[in-house]
């Protein structure tokens, strides 16, 4: 009986590895132009990264790491974006688009959390929102939206903006400590909760 379990997990950890695969190159293929087009001065460093990253998002689910999860899944997708932004031509990707990594930190994150909990919980929700909000305000600047250069900008508004987030940060844990479970946003996980499972 242990045999067959260990021969099944074998062949699920198999699917799991093809399935990866498929799904990697299908959306590699999906999104690079034809062969006369491609740009192929960093393919091999941008594909070894990329290979690295995916071996390390499913050796995190195999461990069932949920911090190695996060970290090597966040990779991956910077990483893919990275190499298909590279072999279209696209300029200075790094330089332009790098408020994307943000952005998808925070979604997976809120992802993460969601699949781990099976429900939303404020502990996830509140950082994602932020690093999902700081991304998309990041990338207006360096995608020009904002015409402003994002150093004069912070130079002149980040104390303002630290002030106020201190200030909404500091009002919510008071407001938070004495509503208890009536505070109206999302119940946060209660004591038994982590009492039952297990972390890293």
């Amino acid at each position: 009986m242990i045999k067959f379990m260990a021969k099944s997990n074998k062949k699920m950890n198999f699917f799991l590895a093809v399935g990866m695969a498929c799904l990697i190159l299908g959306i590699v293929l999906f999104f690079i132009p034809p062969a006369d087009q491609r740009e192929t001065s960093h393919l091999f460093i941008n594909s070894s990264i990329l290979l690295i990253t995916a071996a390390s998002v499913y050796i995190s689910l195999l461990l069932k790491s949920y911090i190695a999860f996060y970290v090597s899944t966040n990779c991956c997708v910077d990483s893919l974006i990275v190499l298909i932004m590279e072999m279209r031509g696209m300029p200075s990707p790094l330089k332009r688009y790098w408020p994307l990594a943000v952005i998808i930190s925070g979604i997976s994150l809120l992802v993460l959390g969601t699949i781990r909990y099976k429900k939303f919980r404020s502990v996830y929700v509140f950082p994602a929102a932020t690093l999902t909000i700081l991304g998309s305000f990041f990338l207006l600047f360096t995608l020009r939206i904002i015409k402003v250069p994002l150093r004069v900008f912070s130079s002149s508004f980040l104390p303002i903006f630290l002030i106020l987030g201190g200030m909404f940060l500091i009002v919510l844990y008071y407001v938070r400590q004495n509503a208890g479970d009536k505070f109206p946003i999302i119940k946060d996980v209660e004591k038994d909760d982590y009492d039952e499972e297990d972390y890293d």
